[in-house]
């Protein structure tokens, strides 16, 4: 990703992949939000800017490594996003501190709220880390699919528990859905 301060403060893309379009939103310093897959790139678009507030620029060709990831992520390849930088600086630092503990997690592997709250240093906080985990703007950077109740369910997700499933199943993880 070519973030190098040359660009304007913010640029989007949009990507079709084979669960549906995914909009993303970038500044200088890194990635800021992305969209869940969604039918249309307009419905993707209009999602960005309704979650975003903004869309800046449109800039695919600056966008492109992170457009190609999520593409190849979607069609159920691993793909790893440890080195994509985010900007993530307006939310708590709770939440960040969260999102970093759960980068962690990788590919086939999934963890409760209450283990991840342990993680970061707030036992008895899953309820909290289930907030963090609804705001989640960069999914699946963050992956917040991955995070479950602790009754070994697949609790909530904003993509919706089919989206969840399908997307753990594409990690080689099989959870109930109730």
């Amino acid at each position: 990703m070519d973030l190098d301060g040359k660009q304007p403060p913010l640029v989007h893309a949009a990507v079709e992949t084979p669960l549906g379009w995914v909009a993303v939103l970038a500044t200088p310093r890194g990635i800021r939000h992305i969209t869940l897959p969604k039918p249309t790139r307009a419905q993707a678009l209009a999602r960005l800017e309704a979650e975003a507030g903004v869309l800046g620029v449109e800039d695919k060709e600056a966008l492109t490594p992170i457009l190609e990831r999520l593409r190849a992520y979607y069609a159920g390849h691993p793909v790893a996003f440890d080195d994509i930088p985010l900007d993530l600086e307006e939310y708590p630092a709770f939440y960040r501190a969260v999102w970093e503990r759960l980068r962690e997690v990788k590919r086939g592997e999934v963890i409760t709220y209450g283990e991840l709250a342990r993680r970061v240093g707030k036992p008895g906080a899953a309820r909290a880390v289930g907030r963090a985990m609804a705001a989640n703007p960069v999914p699946p950077i963050v992956p917040c699919h991955r995070v479950i109740a602790s009754n070994g369910r697949l609790g909530g997700y904003g993509g919706g528990l089919e989206m969840k499933a399908r997307l753990l199943r594409m990690e080689g993880t099989h959870i109930s859905r109730r």
